[in-house]
Formats: C-alpha cells, structure tokens, sequence
C-alpha cells in the first residue's frame, strides 16, 4: 500500500482537469492522476483523493474529495487544507467548512472551502443643476449669485482580494464636468450666476445670457439704447445713434455716425464709418471701418482699416480679405498683423507700437498703493503677535482680547484691498512684456508715407515684397 501512495504523490504534476470537472476552466486536481485508481497495480479501490477548483473569478474555491466507495480510508481537514495550499488557495479560507467537510466525510461533492472579497466599485460623479434647463428651454429671471450647478465628487471604489490572496482592482467612479461659458463662475465644486439673466445651455455649454434684442434701425430719435447686459441690434445704427451695454454689442447691420459703448466686446457685421467704438475690456470686430474712433481694451480684428483712429492694448489682426491699413493714426501695444500698410499713393499712415508709458505710470502708482497697505498690514502683524505672546504667558487682559479682534478684522480688510491691485499690476507687467517685443507684419508691402514710431525693442517684417524693413529700439522710421 505505501509503494502504491508513493506512486500517486510522484504523479502529482502530471494532474489533470478531466478527472472529475474536464469542462471547467481552471480546475485544480490534486494530488490524483491521469490513471483511474483501480488502474494502478495493487492500489486500493479505497483510497480518497483530494481536490480542489477555482470559480473563473478567483472568489472561490471548491474542494472535492474523490473516493470510488464509501469505504475509502477516512481524510482529515489537513488533507483538504494541503490540497488548497498545493492549489496556490491562501485566502479566504473557511476552516470552519474544512473541518466540519472532513467530520461527515463528504465525498464526490464540491463544498465551498474559500471565498475572497469582491471589489466594491466606485460612484460616479453627478452634475446636480439647480434649474430644469436644456437645449431648447431657457430659463429666465435667474438672480445674480443663484447657484446654478453643484458637482458631486465621485466616490473611490474599495478593491478585494481572490482565494489566491491578489489584489482585485475595483472599478473607480468617473468624474463629471460641468462646461460654461458666460456669466457663471466657478468656486469650488459649486457655480454661481455672475449676474442675472437667463440661463440657457447651447451645445452642452450653460450660460447666463443678459441679452437686450432690437429688431430695428436705431438712430437718434431713440435717444440712449442702454443695457446693463449684451444688446443685439438686428438692424443699422446711424444718424448720432447711441448705443451702451453693460457687457457686449452686436449689430447685424451697419453703424455711421453715430456712439457705441461697450464694457467688453463690440461686434459689427456691415460697414462702419465716421463712428466711435469704444470696448472698455473686450475686443473690437469687424470687416470695413473708415474714418471711425477704435479704443479696445483688449485687440481689433478688421479687413479693412481706412483712416482711421485706433488705440488697441493687445494687439491688431487685418489678415482677411484686402487686410489694408491705410491713412488715420494706428496706436498697439501689442502686435500688428496685416497684408498691406499705406496705399500706392501715399497716404499718410501713423503707426505708433509698444507704446506702454501709460500702464508703465499706472503700474508705478499701483505698485505704491500695495506697498502703502504692505507696510500697515506688517505693522497689525507686530501688535497682533504681541498680543498672542501675551496669550501664551495668561497676561491677555480683556482690552487686549477686543484689539485683537479689531485688528484682525482690519487685517483681512486690508488683505481684501490689495488683491484686485496685486490682479491689476500684473495685469499690466502682461501687457508691459507684450509692449516690448510687439511686431509689426505686412505680408505684402509697406507703402510710402508711412510713419512709423516703435517704442519697445521691435520689429517689422515684409514677407513678401520686402519695400521697408527695420529692426529699432526707439527709433521713428519714414517709409519714402
């Protein structure tokens, strides 16, 4: 009999799936043999053969214990747990199961001895919107401050461990994002309504429009069109018209003669002469302006600039369709981008670039004002660190205690002040920088009768038909 068990243990690696469970994937047989039992010379019909299978996932183990009659020699619950350890099975053991497998001395039965723990998976994020807003239903009437949208952070999942005792990665939640556009800011995993308005969500971006439509002409027998959002005229402004928004202008038609005044963009579809522009922080668009006023806080985008009176702080783009300069008195901070400046008959073109001396001056006197709240800030430092000190020793008297709360309430106060300065100045080192190597490009010629005043370290090029090129610092340059 020992000759015979000495044979089955020396079989051990030749073990095969079809013994018992052939059509399942990833069974463990051990420690039996491909032979039958009554196979093996002189081996006993009654000897029991342990083994043990693995569910496809890993999270459970089966123990078999395989005998050709019931009166196969009694296995212990060390049998079963060799089998499971020979099966690489190290977690998740139900010892409870093996013992009481081993007491009824089951047989030709699978009992589950191991289980592992599945990953639980993660949540995924939510957008929770505060309004019943789609594609096609605006909502109006939406207060400034409303809060619009609140992200929930998804939640982490909690990994498990199979029978082998691997690791099993859970699944983690997916973050979401909300996507906007004008008028909702952004604290935090909250958004707010910049001001108020309607709140309307064009291909997938929410938005809050405060948008004031005029589906006419306008001139002066309408007085003052003013908004305190964006005013979209569906129509021509002529005849000393004067239009004021809040935020932005768009006009569909034409605009001669006549005021319009914008805090950030004003957009013109037709043609504008003899006409005042002015987008306090935003750009100014359009195709053909002549004789009119431009100031934009931020670039001017033009085909055609005809005599003209331009101020632009970022810069000036005229690369669509004839993208002329020509005549009129053309002020950039930043870069100006054209095909042609002047025009064959020499039309006097003033071009002054980098000029920056103004935001220089403001940026000084800012630059004052922060040191002026540094040094009071420092000294509230001093006296609400004596008090701390005080504090510590149990010297604090109740005098001290309300000079404390004082001082730092004037404290935050001051800190509150500085930072939209601090925003300002740099702010204005951008465009200072921006100034410095502002460039002037003409695609294709620079005409006579340009006059040019470069104020940083700047360049012009001509690309095409070099008729000027210079490289200053300071320098007026005379196209002849």
């Amino acid at each position: 009999m020992e000759e015979d068990l000495v044979k089955l243990d020396a079989l051990f690696d030749s073990i095969l799936d079809e013994i018992q469970h052939p059509e399942k994937a990833g069974t463990f047989v051990n420690p039996f043999a491909k032979q039958e039992i009554g196979e093996i010379a002189g081996l006993s019909q009654a000897v029991a053969v342990a083994s043990v299978r693995i569910s496809n996932d890993g999270m459970t183990a089966y123990a078999n214990v395989m005998s050709k009659n019931e009166n196969h020699k009694p296995y212990t619950a060390d049998d079963v747990m060799r089998a499971a350890s020979a099966s690489g099975v190290f977690y998740g053991i139900d010892e409870e199961a093996v013992k009481s497998m081993a007491e009824r001395q089951i047989i030709n039965t699978d009992v589950v001895i191991a289980s592992g723990i599945k990953p639980a998976p993660g949540t995924d994020g939510k957008a929770k919107i505060k309004f019943d807003v789609s594609e096609n239903k605006p909502v109006p009437n939406v207060e400034s401050g409303a809060e619009i949208c609140h992200l929930v952070t998804p939640h982490a999942g909690r990994d498990g461990k199979d029978v082998f005792g691997h690791v099993v990665p859970a699944v983690q939640g997916k973050t979401v994002d909300f996507v906007t556009g004008d008028g909702i800011i952004k604290k935090g995993n909250r958004f707010y309504a910049e001001y108020g308005g309607t709140l309307v969500c064009r291909g997938g971006v929410y938005s809050i429009v405060d948008e004031k439509v005029v589906d006419k002409n306008i001139d002066q027998s309408d007085g003052i069109i003013a908004y305190r959002g964006t005013i979209i005229i569906n129509g021509n402004v002529s005849s000393k018209g004067v239009v004021k928004a809040g935020r932005s202008v768009i006009v569909r038609g034409t605009v001669s003669n006549s005021v319009i005044e914008a805090e950030k963009d004003i957009s013109v579809e037709g043609r504008v002469t003899n006409a005042s522009l002015s987008a306090k922080a935003g750009n100014i668009t359009g195709t053909d302006f002549e004789e009119a006023t431009l100031v934009a806080g931020g670039g001017i985008g033009a085909e055609v600039l005809t005599g003209c009176t331009v101020k632009s702080v970022t810069g000036i783009d005229c690369t669509e369709g004839f993208g002329r300069i020509s005549g009129g008195e053309i002020y950039s901070t930043g870069d100006i981008n054209c095909i042609v400046v002047g025009t064959r008959e020499h039309a006097e073109t003033h071009i002054v670039m980098g000029e920056s001396e103004e935001f220089v001056q403001e940026t000084k006197k800012l630059e004052t004002q922060i040191s002026k709240l540094d040094s009071e800030i420092d000294k509230i430092n001093v006296q609400v660190n004596c008090i701390r000190e005080k504090e510590k020793e149990g010297s604090a008297t109740l005098e001290d205690e309300g000079f404390l709360e004082a001082a730092l309430r004037v404290r935050a106060q001051k800190n509150a002040e500085k930072v939209p300065l601090v925003e300002r100045v740099q702010y204005l080192s951008s465009i200072i920088a921006l100034a410095k190597k502002a460039t002037l490009r003409a695609k294709t010629v620079i005409y006579g009768g340009t006059y040019l005043k470069i104020c940083g370290f700047s360049q012009i090029i001509n690309s095409d038909r070099p008729h000027a090129s210079a490289y200053s610092n300071g320098t007026n340059i005379v196209v002849k």
